[in-house]
């Protein structure tokens, strides 16, 4: 598989959370943030962060996790309070998807979330303002 399948796999998979699907003004794209100067109401960017590379015991298998972020853009107009409850709704849409289908559309032997994290409360983007939260994803892949 590899890095990108596995991006492209996870970014597929949350397209489909609420709020973030076709019929709603979110979007989830990897690796561009430029879609938040366009005022969307809010965004899930896809971002690599690091892989583990090891070898199980059981069968020598290699194994490659790989650690994403996913930078959740909440746009709110200075009221920081309805930005975390709407990051609350949102935030938790996105981790029940990903325990929904861990194996992010066949991409990843398995997928879970393992952590989250407040970046910034008052990002400004130009003149919109956003909060930013990011989701950790941890995409397992195995290698004969």
């Amino acid at each position: 598989m590899g890095r990108r399948q596995v991006i492209d796999g996870l970014v597929s998979s949350l397209r489909q959370a609420g709020g973030f699907d076709a019929v709603s003004s979110g979007t989830v794209l990897a690796g561009d943030q430029r879609m938040t100067a366009t005022g969307v109401d809010r965004a899930a960017i896809v971002l690599p962060n690091r892989s583990e590379h090891s070898v199980m015991a059981i069968g020598r298998q290699r194994r490659i996790d790989w650690h994403l972020d996913v930078a959740v853009m909440i746009r709110h107009n200075n009221d920081v309070v309805a930005a975390r409850q709407d990051a609350d709704t949102y935030l938790q849409s996105l981790i029940d998807r990903v325990a929904a289908d861990p194996t992010l559309g066949g991409s990843a032997f398995d997928a879970v979330v393992t952590e989250t994290r407040v970046e910034d409360e008052a990002m400004r983007i130009g003149s919109l303002h956003y909060l930013m939260e990011v989701m950790t994803v941890r995409a397992t892949e195995t290698l004969p």
